[in-house]
This record gives structure tokens, C-alpha cells and sequence, in this order.
């Protein structure tokens, strides 16, 4: 039957009403939200004043509400995070890598403030400053019992002005004054050739010059040779930028690609986002290194490229961060930083490794368990998986380091042993050709006698639950035996020095030569022997080993 304009009022009024309704209803949602906010902050803001007013002690109204703020978003994730104005600048640097100050690494020991190492042609580089001096005082200002942060503060300031530092080197101390200038961190520290056809970039961080630096990079490194692969090591590198991840991207594939996007709780906020530029390269083979310290805009690169089957990505699973953070301007100069919604990669998995919005009953929260990860596809059709970091497409076992390792370097005996290595040494090998003698790990060992650095190994904790569990259910004959065991093994744990002299040597040789050749030459002697990169050349030399992984079909 022919339907007329009067048999379309009905229809017309009760998609009307429906509208109303609905309408109705996000209103009435919006309103009780906000009066369920509104609440809150009165019920706080008159806690807040009573107990300054009235209890037994003095309070410190700044220190109470910055524990109330801190505790606040501790239930939400670790990214989610108050940023006092004080903390502001610190912010600013991880964003840009820039700052004004003097250009120097430094780490409080014990009641002192040390230097670790000035950057190359920096101003305390210029002043002379070396690892293992003690900042005594800064421009008159006592420095002995504050820590780093304190320290750094201070240090930093315009550039072009001039701090005053007393140092002391050898029980001697020593005047300086140091012009303050524009500090710059690179993102990418290192660049060269590997051998004569495969490139190697390290890329540290993604602040605001990231992919212009891995482009100028990736550029050098053709005009100067004839590469059949490149490798770019994001091994470490916890991420930065979510625009500078797309950039990077863009060097390797074409413009106007996929390369994110992302998903939020208010969905005028989602975005996708494609590379803007032509690339530099989309044809030259690529490897990318991760591990489980590569986060967040280093996952968006790996996982990109390995949807697009652009690259192989050659280590350990990544840490598994899949979310987006936002910085919002407060108050007299305070921030907040507001993850505000999860990443996709262009096959469409978030790789987010944990669920922060479903808490266990003690409050902590567990990773996705891989019986739970959900299957993907690339280019190519081959499966990736979503929920637990990126996958690498050849995966190597990350070397452990000992617990005697992390107890020395904790204790700054590598460092110190460094230092005064240094001291007696006025030149060594270039980085990657240096290498500690027998005797010089001899004299290390030497250097450690009287020296503290206990550590309990896993092994240690087992046997000490076990004679507990032992004694506790009367099994005497049981708890004798265990410690025969525990005798055995303190007899094998003195070896711990000798069993892993190779894991040891290779911090320490790292340690000297940056000492003598910057960042720069640590991550050069640090690329010596290692098995990933290895392994990543040998992909790319191997042309038909590289397509059969990116196309097993």
C-alpha cells in the first residue's frame, strides 16, 4: 500500500520522542555525574580544612595534598601522574631533550653528590669535570647530605649565566666556574656501519627531534655507502612522543599510511593517524631490535612495521604498553598527565599488557595470560598477537645478569673501580677493540677485598623457606641436611666472581671506555660480542632467510 505524507506523522513523532528521551536520559547521566563530583570535592575540600585547623599537630597542608593527589591516581596506572611546578622543567626535557645547564650526569653516593659523567663539549665537559668528582657546594651552598634531584636543580638555569662549583678530586677540593648553556640529548647517540653493507642507528628516545635525527642518520649512512640492510635498535628505549613514533615510521613506508590510532572513553577524541611525508626509503631491508625495556612509542614502530611486513624485528618481547597519555595544564603552573585512551596498530591489536580497570582483591593488577591474546593478521597474513607487547619475528633469550653483577654495580664498586683505572691509564683501545687483561681483572678483584657487597641469590631464599617450612613441621633430620646444603652452596657462591668474570669484565670495559670516549663510545664497546645484533646482520645478509620470514607462504 502506497504510504501518504500523513501516514509518516506517527513515525515522525516517535523518533522525536525517542530523541527527547535519550537526550533526556545523557542529560539526566551528565547532571548526576557532575553533581556526584561536586559532592566529592565538598566532602574533601571541608576534610581538607578541618584537620589543618584542628589536629593535635602541626600539618603541612602542600606535603598532605600532594600524598592525597598521589594516592588518587595510584589507583588508576602507573602513567596517570601530578606534576608540581616544581617538576615541570624535568617534564619539559623528556619532551624536547633540551634544557640549560652544565651538561652532566650525576648520582648521589652515600652523603655526596658524584659526577658520572660530563657529555662531550658540554661545559662541565669544557671545566674539566670528570667522573667521580664530589660536589661540595654550588654558587656558596653546602651540597654534602642532598641528594641528585636537589643538586640537578640547581645546575640548571638560562644559558649564558654562570654557576660557581666547589669540587673535591682526591681528598683536594677545586674551584670551578661554569657558563650555563643549552643541553641537547640526542635521540639518536649513535649512528655507523656495522660492516661494509649493514647500517646500525640506536634510538634512545622520541623527543621532539627523534625522526629528524634517525632521518639525517638513515641519509649519512646511504650517501656514504652501498647498504643492503639497516638495523634500528630500539633495545631500552621506553618511548616519548606518539607523532615523532608516526615520523619515524614515515622514513620506512609511504605517505599517507596507517600508522595508529587510537580509542578513548570520549570518542571525539580518537584519531588515526597516517604518515604526512614521502619516505626516505621503503625498499632497503630493516631490522629492528626490541627487548623488554622497549615501551610505548617504541612498540608503536615495531608493531607497525611488522604489520606491514616492512621489517624483521629481531630480540625479546617488549614491556607491552598500549596506552596514550595527554598533558593538561592545572593551577599556579602544575600539570596533570591523563592516559586517555589505548593505541591500535594498523592490523587493529593493542598490544596493552595489562588491565589496569580490573584490579585483583588486593589491588594489583595481573598481565593479559597469553591463553588470552587474541590473533591478528599482516600484510602478508602472518599472525601477531595482541595483549602482551610485541612478538618479536625471531626472538632470542635475554641474557640474565647474576645477582653478584647487579650487587656491584648498586654499590658503585664498578664505577669506582673505573675511576681509578682511569686514573692510572692516560689512553686505552678504541671502543670495541678495548678489553680487560687477566691481570687487570685480578687487580679488580684485588680492589674489592674489604669491601661490602652481600647479595642473596634465589637459590638462597629457597633454601632459607624450606628450612623454615622444615623446622616448623619438626622435620630435624631434614633441617640438618639443608644445611649441609646451605654449607655447599656459600662454598660455590664464592665463586660467583670468577663463574661470571665474563658478565663483569664486559660492565666494566663499558664503564671505562665512557669514561674515556663519552655515550658515544659506551655504546660502541657495548655492541661488541652481542648476540641479537649479530643476529639481526645475519638476517639481512641473508636475503632468502629475510623474505622467508616476512613471507613463509
Amino acid at each position: 500500500m502506497k504510504r501518504t505524507k500523513t501516514d509518516k506523522r506517527p513515525l515522525r513523532r516517535w523518533m522525536l520522542i525517542g530523541s527527547l528521551v535519550l537526550g533526556a536520559a545523557l542529560l539526566s547521566a551528565f547532571r548526576l555525574d557532575y553533581f556526584e563530583i561536586n559532592k566529592q570535592l565538598d566532602i574533601f575540600a571541608n576534610l581538607y580544612r578541618e584537620v589543618n585547623l584542628y589536629y593535635v599537630d602541626e600539618t603541612q597542608p602542600g606535603e598532605m595534598m600532594d600524598r592525597a593527589i598521589d594516592k588518587m591516581l595510584d589507583g588508576l596506572d602507573p602513567y596517570t601522574v601530578y606534576i608540581p611546578e616544581s617538576r615541570v622543567e624535568d617534564f619539559r626535557v623528556q619532551t624536547t631533550g633540551q634544557y640549560g645547564g652544565v651538561g652532566s650526569t650525576i648520582r648521589t653516593i652515600d652523603d655526596h653528590v658524584i659526577i658520572i659523567g660530563p657529555y662531550k663539549d658540554s661545559p662541565a665537559d669544557k671545566a674539566g669535570l670528570k667522573p667521580g668528582d664530589r660536589i661540595i657546594s654550588i654558587d656558596g651552598e653546602n651540597m654534602v647530605g642532598k641528594n641528585s634531584e636537589d643538586v640537578s636543580r640547581l645546575l640548571k638555569g638560562a644559558p649564558g649565566t654562570k654557576v660557581s662549583l666547589t669540587i673535591e678530586r682526591d681528598g683536594v677540593k677545586i674551584q670551578k666556574e661554569l657558563k650555563r648553556e643549552r643541553i641537547e640529548l640526542k635521540s639518536v647517540p649513535y649512528f655507523g656501519m656495522m660492516n661494509e653493507d649493514v647500517g646500525y642507528i640506536v634510538l634512545n628516545s622520541f623527543t621532539a627531534k627523534a625522526s629528524s635525527e634517525v632521518t639525517e642518520a638513515f641519509k649519512q649512512l646511504k650517501k656514504d655507502h652501498e647498504l643492503k640492510g639497516v638495523i634500528l635498535d630500539l633495545r631500552g628505549n621506553p618511548g616519548g612522543l606518539l607523532s615523532e613514533a608516526v615520523n619515524v615510521c614515515n622514513i620506512f613506508i609511504p605517505k599517507g599510511q596507517e600508522v595508529v590510532s587510537t580509542r578513548g572513553r570520549m570518542k571525539e577524541m580518537d584519531q588515526t593517524y597516517k604518515t604526512q611525508k614521502d619516505p626516505v626509503d621503503t625498499e632497503i631491508p630493516l631490522t629492528i631490535l626490541i627487548n623488554s625495556g622497549s615501551a610505548s612509542a617504541s612498540e608503536i614502530v615495531a608493531g607497525t612495521i611488522q604489520d606491514l611486513d616492512r621489517g624483521v624485528i629481531v630480540g625479546q618481547r617488549s614491556y607491552g604498553k598500549g596506552l596514550v597519555q595527554q598533558s593538561r595544564q592545572l593551577s599556579y603552573g602544575a600539570q596533570v598527565k591523563i592516559t586517555i585512551a589505548k593505541y591500535y596498530t594498523p592490523s587493529g591489536r593493542c598490544i596493552q599488557a595489562i588491565n589496569y580497570a580490573e584490579r585483583n582483591e588486593d589491588g594489583s593488577v595481573s598481565k593479559v595470560p597469553d591463553s588470552l591474546r587474541t590473533a591478528f593478521a599482516t600484510a602478508n597474513g602472518r599472525k601477531v598477537y595482541d595483549g602482551g607487547g610485541i612478538d618479536p619475528d625471531v626472538k632470542l633469550k635475554q641474557e640474565r645478569f647474576s645477582n653478584v653483577l647487579f650487587s656491584l654495580v648498586q654499590k658503585n664498586l664498578i664505577f669506582d673501580f673505573a675511576t681509578q683505572y682511569v686514573k692510572a691509564h692516560p689512553e686505552i683501545p678504541a671502543p670495541g677493540e678495548f678489553a680487560l687483561t687477566e691481570q687487570e681483572y685480578k687487580d679488580f678483584l684485588q680492589f674489592l677485598e674489604g669491601k661490602e657487597y652481600h647479595y642473596s641469590t634465589e637459590t638462597e631464599k629457597v633454601l632459607e623457606e624450606l628450612a623454615e617450612v622444615a623446622e616448623d613441621e619438626k622435620y630435624g633430620s631434614l633441617v640438618t641436611e639443608i644445611e649441609k646444603l646451605k654449607e655447599s652452596y656459600n662454598t660455590i657462591k664464592k665463586d660467583d666472581l670468577v663463574t661470571f668474570r665474563d658478565q663483569i669484565s664486559r660492565f666494566i670495559e663499558d664503564e671505562i671506555v665512557g669514561q674515556y670516549y663519552y655515550q658515544e663510545g659506551r655504546i660502541r664497546q657495548g655492541l661488541k660480542d652481542d648476540p641479537v645484533l649479530e643476529e639481526a646482520i645475519q638476517i639481512l645478509q641473508n636475503g632468502t632467510r629475510y623474505n622467508e620470514i616476512l613471507d613463509p607462504a
